[in-house]
Order: structure tokens, then sequence, then C-alpha cells
């Protein structure tokens, strides 16, 4: 899989569309990081999979909620 680098801003070059002493990003400089595809497939899967651990016991079919919630676990695995 391809991710491309984090982009850092050069602090010796101006932007000419911002305002003096205005900063650009939205939180501390270090919190900023990507989050590439493959982890936020793998986010996707252990949330759809819970939801649906939820509807089958819900609806009584608790066989199938232990076995979706296995599947969870092991995509949830793939996150550490």
């Amino acid at each position: 899989m391809r991710t491309s680098p984090p982009t850092i801003r050069e602090p010796d070059r101006a932007d000419p569309t911002e305002a003096e002493g205005e900063e650009r990003s939205v939180g501390e400089r270090d919190q900023n990081m990507t989050v590439d595809l493959g982890r936020l497939a793998w986010l996707g899967t252990v949330g759809v999979c819970l939801i649906a651990v939820l509807i089958l016991v819900l609806q009584g079919y608790y066989g199938y909620a232990a076995v979706t919630f296995a599947v969870a676990v092991a995509a949830g695995i793939n996150l550490l």
C-alpha cells in the first residue's frame, strides 16, 4: 500500500493569503497525523461487525452474534 508522507509547512515560507501570526492547522502540531487507508478499512470492519452484533443479539441470534463478535475481535487485532 502506498501512503503519502505528512506534509509539514516550512516556517520560513510565508503564505500571502494568511494573516500574520495565524495558523492553518487545528490543534497541536503532533496531533495532526494521517490515517492510512488500510487502518481506516479495519476500523470500518470492526464498526460494522459491532453494529451487526448488536442487531443480532436484539433479534435473539446469539450464536451468529458470537461469531460476528469473533470476527470483530480478529479485525481489531489488525489495529494494534
